[in-house]
């Protein structure tokens, strides 16, 4: 079936995509609430991050308890995240608890509680979380990476600052949660076993009366690139490469993404292959690319020991050269059939589908159903791929490159 989408006159955005033969219904709802909103630094950085725990604590008439027993008295299964631009709330229930989820999950966004006794523990997971971040090596060399290569505040690892966190009150975080949770901007996306004609009412009911308007945060300046190193006694060097990638809605995202999975997005990949299989020089090696909105980026990481470190890296930067060449028949129809793969069984997952259709709202400002999606996917040849990396991944592209690593040592170029 094909994709309902209506925009409410408040600026909300809604999509339905029927499903048959499911019995649950999943929804994705993205609020422009994101890391790269919130003050900087010591002002109140991570106050999303505190929004996104604090609005599943109570809303409405029930406190936190109550909330949350309601909710699991529907088995409706939820969660809650953050990133740059959203407050994300995703929910999975059987399809006919789905409005009475939506009662709930409105009084969510529309009512949150934020009582003053849940400021103070949630605060501390979350400083917690982030003075934990040396325990994950590998995640956080990635979010150093990513501090480098963005440009600020789009940069931020979405733990927030010590000192922004703490600087944080109950009457501060009600207010901006009242000032950013607003319809305009706000996608929400509904697919499995859903009936619009019963859906899409409901939702003009609970959201139509939503308002307020976004302000989207805008890029500081130029991102700073180049190199980090963060120090952390081990013995492993993490390592990690950022490229400049094409936007979703740029014509060559599609085969930029499968350049991507050829160069290192599977077990027959060429990192894999050359840098770990043949010479064994890491025991993780991979890359992965993000067409966002407003930039995207290919990510390269490794995980290696630090005598083998820069002969890792070498080995990486070799490969990206090399990889300018081209591909063959071979390594593209492997890549191709193991893209529609993965994308066929995503559409047998309602929260995959709901997900995937607010990430095209927002990015592109339109909804692809699975079949549009594959009939794109089939457009792509060998010549078509081969000519994207020509363009693409030249010696001009890995001139963008930023690098972050973490581990006793930094890492240079092989001597």
């Amino acid at each position: 079936m094909s994709i309902i989408i209506e925009k409410f006159s408040n600026g909300l955005t809604v999509a339905l995509e029927p499903i048959s033969g499911m019995a649950t219904t999943s929804l994705s709802f993205a609020i422009p609430a994101g890391t790269a909103g919130d003050p900087e630094g010591s002002a109140g950085e991570g106050e999303s991050t505190l929004l996104s725990e604090l609005i599943v604590r109570g809303s409405g008439a029930r406190d936190s308890r109550a909330f949350s027993e309601a909710l699991d008295t529907l088995g409706c299964d939820r969660s809650t995240t953050v990133n740059a631009n959203h407050v994300l709330i995703s929910a999975t229930m059987l399809a006919s608890r789905l409005n009475a989820s939506l009662e709930l999950i409105a009084d969510m966004v529309l009512r949150p509680r934020i009582d003053a006794e849940h400021l103070e523990p949630v605060r501390q997971l979350s400083l917690q979380a982030l003075h934990a971040l040396p325990d994950d090596p590998q995640h956080l060399v990635m979010l150093r990476l990513a501090k480098l290569h963005f440009p600020s505040p789009f940069n931020r690892t979405g733990y927030g600052d010590e000192a922004g966190l703490q600087s944080l009150t109950t009457e501060h975080v009600r207010a901006t949660w009242k000032r950013r949770a607003v319809a305009q901007g706000s996608i929400l996306s509904i697919a499995g076993a859903v009936s619009p004609e019963i859906a899409m009412p409901k939702l003009q009911e609970l959201f139509g009366a939503w308002g307020g308007n976004n302000v989207e945060a805008k890029p500081a300046g130029p991102r700073s690139g180049g190199v980090d190193h963060y120090t952390l006694a081990s013995s492993q060097t993490h390592m990690a490469f950022a490229f400049d990638a094409p936007t979703e809605r740029d014509p060559d995202s599609f085969g930029f993404r499968i350049a991507s999975v050829i160069l290192g997005g599977e077990a027959s990949s060429r990192l894999f292959t050359e840098v770990r299989e043949k010479r064994g020089l890491c025991y993780s090696v991979g890359a992965s690319a993000a067409t966002g909105r407003d930039r995207g980026v290919l990510q390269i990481y490794a995980g290696s020991t630090p005598q083998r470190a820069a002969t890792t890296r070498k080995c990486i930067l070799d490969e990206l050269t090399r990889f300018e060449s081209g591909v063959n028949q071979i390594e593209f129809d492997r890549a191709k059939i193991g893209f529609k793969s993965r994308m066929i069984m995503s559409g047998e997952s309602a929260m995959a589908r709901a997900s995937t259709m607010t990430s095209d709202l927002y990015r592109i400002e339109k909804a692809r159903t699975l079949s549009q999606l594959t009939a794109t996917l089939e457009g792509w040849t060998l010549e078509r791929v081969n000519d994207v990396i020509q363009r693409r991944m030249s010696a001009a592209w890995r001139a963008t490159m930023s690098q972050a690593t973490v581990g006793p040592d930094a890492v240079a170029d092989e001597v």
